[in-house]
């Protein structure tokens, strides 16, 4: 009996068919199954993504690369202290809106002053307070306590004066400097904040003439060339 899955088929075929001697025959051989080797074929899971060139029936395909991962959500920077390299500058940005101006006014809450002895610059919560020039820092206070809040005082030496600058409201617990600490301009001195007699989150900020005489502080800053 013949192997399985093998047929031997007899055929006569004309000598001038094949080029062959006359009357010679022609054995085939015919499997039931076709013959297919390993090296013909290639195996590629599901699912799977490779990366490179693939050789398929004398043909080429390459497989692009993975899409890259999304980028990272953007992260917001902290703060830094402003500095602008110039002798005197403003404490928040120049461009910050006023909210209350030096001088006589009605109080804005009880236990408020009806003369602002300050300027109310408002950039927004959380902005970094820095020093409008280098000194040396004679008061502060940390706490939540009494008008001014957590407040610091600098004092400078402009032009041959003795001039202090004050700045308060600030948030608890971002105040950066001590008494008797030297500082330099455009240091962090806090962050804008709500503490003390506010109606709301801002720079109270003072200039003092000889330490202790108030003075319209924006128009000096201006005066003064701050940057």
């Amino acid at each position: 009996m013949a192997a399985a899955g093998l047929i031997t088929v007899t055929y006569s075929v004309p000598a001038t068919a094949v080029g062959i001697e006359d009357g010679a025959t022609v054995s085939v051989v015919a499997s039931s199954t076709p013959h297919v080797t390993a090296a013909n074929v290639q195996v590629l899971e599901a699912g799977t993504a490779t990366q490179g060139a693939i050789s398929r029936d004398g043909f080429t395909v390459t497989v692009p690369p993975p899409p890259p991962p999304p980028p990272p959500a953007r992260i917001q920077a902290a703060a830094t202290p402003r500095y602008s390299g110039a002798a005197i500058q403003w404490p928040v940005p120049s461009s910050s809106r006023v909210s209350g101006d030096y001088g006589p006014r009605i109080a804005p809450c009880a236990g408020c002053s009806t003369f602002h002895k300050g300027a109310d610059l408002t950039p927004g919560l959380g902005t970094p307070i820095t020093s409008i020039a280098s000194g040396v820092v004679t008061a502060v206070s940390a706490t939540d306590s009494g008008g001014l809040g957590v407040h610091a005082v600098i004092q400078h030496v402009i032009d041959g004066r003795v001039v202090s600058s004050l700045y308060g409201h600030m948030i608890a617990g971002s105040l950066q400097l001590h008494v008797g600490q030297s500082v330099a301009v455009g240091q962090l001195v806090g962050n804008l904040g709500n503490t003390g007699q506010s109606t709301g989150a801002h720079l109270h900020f003072e200039i003092l003439l000889d330490g202790t005489t108030p003075t319209d502080p924006l128009a000096w800053l201006v005066a003064h060339g701050a940057a």
